[in-house]
């Protein structure tokens, strides 16, 4: 049998549980990691309790207030005599000073509202209290921060101990566990890409551009000049390719469900693929289509399809296509009962505008 400290919390005398979610709470504050009771999971058990009647509601929540607004206050000042020197010494080894040198700013420039603020989102709220001990935050801007945001929280969390027991505690627990292995996937993904960057930096890659780029491009012509006049284009293929475009969305559709399929299990759970094909997946789908074009083409003008076929987005009255243009086009891109009609268009068209391309007034063009 597993080893649950709520069960252990629970079977407690009223006073008794009250001191020791006080004492826990305070020791988180200070900035000492409580893994086994985290404070959110003691403020639900403490709801809990009141709502069993093992303790009252007018003792426990101003005992834990004050213990958790002493525990920081106490944690700031630790940080402030200590927590500087060891902070940036460590930003410095880890080669991320700018980014500690930055948030130490914001919390210098904001005051008592990015204490505020940064206690009530999770997964900073100890970490608040650490930087602006090491920032030096005046002690009367942090209290000021400090009090209302420690107020709202355990407002919050005990209430929902209080209105919906133990399954909150089970679901928090899943919650924990399953954000554990999303920051981890998402660690392992960054570091693959600043790897690759690292790499491409130094023209480890350049031999490979000939094979990755040129032969995907010269098959692609290849097959273009195969079709004849296809429509209307007659010529004007070269400019206005489109097996090379086709073959950009097919790469660009790859990454995309790639990446859902990955997101989306991950989420769910990875035994559960099934959730890939319900409507909350197509949905993530289309979500994460409309963020990655629209982010790639609005920042670079072209997605990595676009990118290796050697395609790029322009407007009809300049190079550059603006923001609503991009949007637009993207919108109308997603609507399946339109590809039909779209694929027809692209096949006529001398300049292959679909439906999203002509109400955008957008073009696809070969790169020169």
């Amino acid at each position: 049998m597993s080893f649950n400290p709520v069960d252990v919390l629970l079977d407690l005398d009223g006073d008794l549980l009250t001191g020791i979610i006080c004492a826990l709470a305070f020791i988180e504050e200070m900035g000492v990691p409580v893994p086994f009771a985290p404070g959110d999971i003691l403020l639900i058990t403490g709801g809990i309790a009141i709502a069993s009647g093992t303790v009252q509601a007018t003792a426990f929540v101003p005992a834990v207030v004050l213990a958790s607004i002493a525990g920081a206050l106490v944690g700031r000042e630790i940080f402030a005599l200590i927590g500087r020197a060891a902070l940036l010494r460590a930003a410095d080894a880890l080669r991320f000073r700018h980014a500690v040198d930055r948030a130490a700013g914001m919390v210098q420039q904001q005051g008592w509202r990015a204490i505020l603020i940064g206690r009530l989102i999770p997964g900073l709220r100890i970490h608040t209290t650490q930087v602006a001990g090491a920032a030096r935050l005046p002690r009367r801007s942090f209290a000021a921060g400090l009090v209302p945001a420690v107020l709202i929280y355990v407002a919050v969390f005990t209430g929902l101990g209080f209105a919906f027991g133990l399954p909150v505690i089970d679901f928090f627990h899943r919650a924990e566990r399953r954000l554990f292995v999303i920051i981890v996937s998402a660690l392992l993904v960054a570091a693959f890409l600043v790897s690759l960057r690292f790499l491409a930096r130094r023209g480890a890659f350049a031999t490979l551009q000939p094979i990755v780029i040129g032969v995907p491009r010269e098959m692609a012509d290849t097959l273009e000049r195969r079709l004849g006049r296809h429509g209307a284009a007659g010529v004007r293929w070269r400019e206005f390719p489109l097996v090379r475009r086709v073959v950009a969305a097919a790469i660009d559709v790859t990454l995309i469900v790639g990446a859902t399929l990955f997101l989306v299990t991950l989420v769910a759970n990875f035994a559960d693929t099934d959730v890939v094909f319900d409507p909350p997946g197509l949905a993530a789908l289309a979500f994460l289509t409309l963020v990655y074009r629209i982010g790639m083409e609005w920042r670079f003008g072209m997605t990595l399809g676009k990118a290796v076929m050697g395609l790029r987005v322009y407007g009809t009255a300049g190079p550059q296509a603006h923001w609503w243009q991009i949007v637009a086009r993207n919108l109308f891109a997603v609507i399946i009962v339109l590809w039909p009609i779209d694929a027809v268009l692209m096949f006529r068209s001398r300049i292959r505008q679909r439906i999203g391309d002509q109400i955008s007034r957008t073009l696809i063009r070969r790169v020169a």
